[in-house]
Parts: structure tokens; sequence; C-alpha cells
């Protein structure tokens, strides 16, 4: 483990690390792939590795057939890998504070859910040349190994094709313009149309001709439609809520097209057609934003109109119980009466009703106190209060979605940008943070030491009172909520606060771990940190994009 720790940037107050033989710790993945297994490997190059937050250690890189493989400077072990069939991109970062200004420093970005479990791989190289040389090769190496791995069938990537297709800006803005034209035509075809009787007459030269407009947008839709279907089966179309209302939307003008001529109801239907407009929502991203927030604020908003509806039941039953002999027109039954209600609610002629549900002996300029306390109160508690607040939380969640909104279309701004300019954007979250999370939830003292008792106990599936490696990792796998984990011999490292908790073979004991717990603490609230600093609502565009560029 000496190369390890031996990097330029290691702590210097750190605890020195024993020395532990890799194989008696069980710390490696299988041995270094022998030289003819190895397409490309860093001999001869200086090659480091960003551990943990800004620690570059020196590292042995080579490319296989089908993996990325890690290992420290002369180890006889492989300390970890990335299959190659799972990165999805290796480019240049951003200069860093923590790079040499002579070297330069790429990222392997892997798929998430894979065997890494979505992990960036950070390293650094001396040149250009070294940098090119590295990233061609592993790019190369992992679109012959995707292909290899996967071996799609025709339909397969039939399907890809399609996808791609679908994310053209091409395809976008035509059909975007076509989405437009459509509903001129319709506008068009309903202004052209004397009565209703000429816009259902095929035989009518301008109806032959709008026919032949609905024909043909119908069909281009549907083609798109059926694309997008192709590419997106079975279930992920069906997961879009645009999908769906697409689908509804063209199953309409298809059935609308093959019976032009029918009764009042497929007239009814034929203006459906009118709602395709609302297609172009999804692609333009301001009106795309306002639907979205406006449909996620929603569910928060059904409860207070839930609240105003149940009062207004109440006043119904009410005026129905006081004013049903007064006035059977507006209170008769329950329905007039909760009909009225809505009426008074709307501030609509409310003093006539006051003025319906008087009693005889009232005369013009006296007043009734019934009426009156039930009609006040009513417009006070519903109109006044209940309908503010409703408007209130409306606009309140309204503006919380808008802001999520924005910044993610600024953050996929951001990742454009970089693409363009070779760049990718770096997430520096550890892989162990879901572990050391629940960790960082404690009180006090004490009730780290027992939640930390009690992980190790669960882990500990011998009841040997240490963990290996290996055991550590199998018994991460085993617990749902930590199933996720994907632990390298660098986390590993890290986690024993560079080997400081293990004893002579490498392995944790408990009670090491309870007389050093402070590291894990710290650990754990700084995760915590980080993830209070990437969910917190961010109030305007500057600070956001203050956030990014700090978060690069």
């Amino acid at each position: 483990l000496n190369a390890m720790v031996g990097g330029a940037n290691r702590v210097a107050d750190g605890p020195e690390p024993k020395e532990v033989d890799l194989a008696a710790a069980q710390l490696s993945l299988g041995r270094v792939p022998t030289m003819s297994e190895q397409l490309k490997n860093s001999i001869g190059e200086r090659i480091s590795k960003l551990c943990g937050d800004s620690d570059w250690q020196s590292r042995f890189i080579a490319i296989t057939r089908h993996f990325l493989v890690i290992s420290h400077d002369g180890a006889r072990h492989v300390s970890d890998q990335i299959p190659l069939y799972e990165v999805t991109s290796c480019a240049r970062l951003p200069t860093q504070s923590d790079v040499s200004s002579h070297r330069i420093a790429f990222v392997v970005e892997t798929i998430h859910g894979g065997y890494n479990g979505g992990r960036q791989y950070i390293f650094s190289v001396e040149n250009e040349d070294q940098f090119l040389s590295w990233t061609q090769a592993i790019l190369k190496q992992a679109a012959i190994s995707a292909k290899q791995y996967r071996n799609l069938s025709i339909v397969e990537q039939l399907k890809e094709r399609a996808a791609d297709l679908l994310r053209k800006e091409t395809w976008q803005f035509t059909f975007s313009f076509l989405i437009v034209a459509n509903f001129i035509v319709n506008i068009c075809q309903s202004s052209a149309a004397p009565s209703s009787e000429a816009s259902v007459n095929s035989t009518d030269a301008n109806s032959t001709v709008f026919y032949t407009f609905d024909l043909i947008f119908t069909a281009l839709f549907a083609i798109e439609l059926f694309i997008g279907f192709f590419a997106n089966w079975f279930t992920p179309f069906f997961r879009s809520g645009w999908n769906c209302f697409d689908l509804v939307v063209v199953a309409l003008s298809i059935f609308s097209v093959c019976y032009p001529d029918g009764p009042t109801w497929i007239i009814v239907l034929r203006t459906m057609r009118l709602f395709r407009i609302v297609r172009l929502f999804r692609r333009l991203r301001v009106l795309r934003t306002i639907v979205s927030a406006v449909l996620a604020a929603l569910p928060i908003v059904a409860n207070g109109f839930v609240l105003l509806g149940l009062v207004a039941i109440v006043f119904a039953v009410v005026g129905q119980a006081l004013f049903s002999r007064r006035s059977p027109a507006l209170f008769g039954t329950f329905k007039l009466s909760l009909y009225s209600i809505f009426g008074v609610l709307t501030i609509n002629e409310w003093r006539h009703k006051v003025a319906a549900v008087k009693a005889p002996e009232y005369g013009v300029y006296d007043v009734d106190p019934t009426p009156a306390c039930f009609f006040v109160s009513l417009i006070v508690i519903c109109s006044w209060i209940l309908i503010q607040v409703v408007s209130a939380v409306l606009v309140d969640n309204f503006t919380r979605a808008c802001r999520r909104e924005e910044r993610q279309a600024l953050i996929d701004e951001e990742n454009e940008h970089l693409k363009a300019r070779g760049l990718t954007k770096v997430v520096t979250k550890s892989p162990i943070a879901p572990l050391l999370d629940s960790l960082a939830l404690f009180h006090n003292s004490d009730d780290l030491s027992k939640r930390i008792q009690k992980l190790f106990e669960a882990l500990d599936c011998d009841r040997g009172g240490t963990l290996s490696f290996s055991e550590l990792t199998d018994g991460l796998r085993k617990m749902k909520q930590f199933s996720t984990i994907v632990l390298s011999q660098d986390d590993f490292f890290r986690m024993t606060n560079s080997q400081a908790l293990c004893d002579e073979e490498g392995c944790l004991r408990a009670e090491q771990v309870r007389r050093n717990h402070t590291h894990l603490a710290l650990i754990g609230r700084h995760n915590i940190k980080l993830a209070i600093g990437i969910t917190e609502e961010r109030t305007g565009r500057n600070q956001r994009s203050h956030d990014l560029r700090v978060a690069m």
C-alpha cells in the first residue's frame, strides 16, 4: 500500500498506513493481466488517479479487450477495473486547481446501474500526446467491446437509429413547423365554412382541399408517432405523459379522417385536432416549463380544492335547510343549493340571491339577519380566505417548479456547452455516500457508536469480529439499502483512514472502529453538506451559474 499513499498530494498529517500484503487483505480483484492480454498500458508513463476529493495518487492502468484495469505501481493484483462496454464518455476536464499546470486531466464515465454504479474515474497524464493516446484508445476499445458485449440484433440497431433521428434538431424543427402549419390550416378551415352542412360536405371544393391537407398532416404525425413508439418500445413510451397525449390526438385524427361524414359526435372529435398545437409545448422549453410547473403544482393544490369543496358542501346543506321553503328554485334540492353556492362564490348576482331568500316581513331597505349572516360568512370564508389560500399555494408551488425546470435547463445548457468544447462536468460524490450518510445522522457520540456497532454486526456474517474487503463488499450487496454500492480498493482505503483502523491482516475490527469513529463521522458530515448544497433551492440565475461553476 505504499504506492497508494505515496502521491504528492497526500495529507501531511494523516496517519501512516501499515505495510499490508494485498493478497492477505483480500483487496484485489484478481491478478494484473499479462503483457499479451494488455492492448495498452502505462509502463513508462506517469499516470495519476484522483482518490477522494483532491488526492492524486500514482497508478498503473492497462486496457484489455473488455476492461480498463487499475492497480498500484508495481503491484501484482488489480485494485479496480472498469468494464469498457459500460464506458459512456472519456473527455478532458476543465482546468483543476489541484492539478499541476503541466498535467492534463480526463474523466472516464460509466453507465448508471452498471458494474461501477455510474462512477466517474478521473486520471491525469503528463502531456497532450498521452491524453489523446489514452482517450482515443479507451473510446475505440469501448466501442468494440460494447458491440461484442451487446451483440445487438437488427431490430435493436434500428431502434437506436430511430432514437438518434428523434433527437436531431432538424427533425424537431420540421415537426414543430408542421404543428404550427396544421393549426393555421384548421383555423382557415373553420373560417371558410359558412355553415355546419358545408363543413361536412366532402363534395365541396374547399372541403376537399382541407380534407387533403388534413390527410397529409395526419399521415406525417402518425409516422412520427410510430417512429417514437418503435424507438421507445414498449413501457418507456407510455412512461411519458407527452407520448400518451400524442397517441390520443393522433388516434382521434385518424378516426376523423377515416369517417369524414358522420354524426355530430364525429364532428366534435374532429375539433380535437386543434389540440395538436399543445404538442408544440414539448419542443419549446419556455412553454414546456410552464406546463410542467402547472402539472407539478396541481397535486399539492388539489388538497386546497378538496378543503374548499368540503366547506362549500357544508354551506349547501345548511342553505337547503334554511331557505328551501323561501326559494325552492335556488335551494329546493341539494344539487340546486350547491349550484347556487357556486354562483355566490363567483360573486355573480349574489345580491339577487340574497333578495330571493329574504323573509316577506322584511322590507326593501331592511336586512334579514339569517341570509345576511349566511352569505357574508360564505363569502368571507370561501372567497376571501380559502380561494386566496389556494391561489397562494398554487403560485408558490408554480414558482418552485419553474425554478426546478430552469435549473435543469441550465444544467443541460452547461452540459451542451462543455460537450461542444470537448469537456465534461465532474460529480465527485463518493460511491460510499449512502453508507456514510446513514452513519452521519447521529445525535451524539453514543448514538454514533451504536450505529457503527449495529452496521458492523450486520456486515460481519461469520461473527469473527473482523471485516475484510471481500466480506464488506459481499455484505453491502446483501443489504437492500446499500446494494448499489460498488467499493474499490481506494474506497476501502479511505474508509479505514489509510488503514489506521485495520489490524495486521488488513481487516477492520469492531474495537478499532469504535475507538476511531470520529473519522467516519467527519466523512459522513461532509457528504451531507454536499447533498444539502446540491438540493437546496436557488433564487437567481447568477447564483445557479456560480454553483455550477463551483461544482465543476
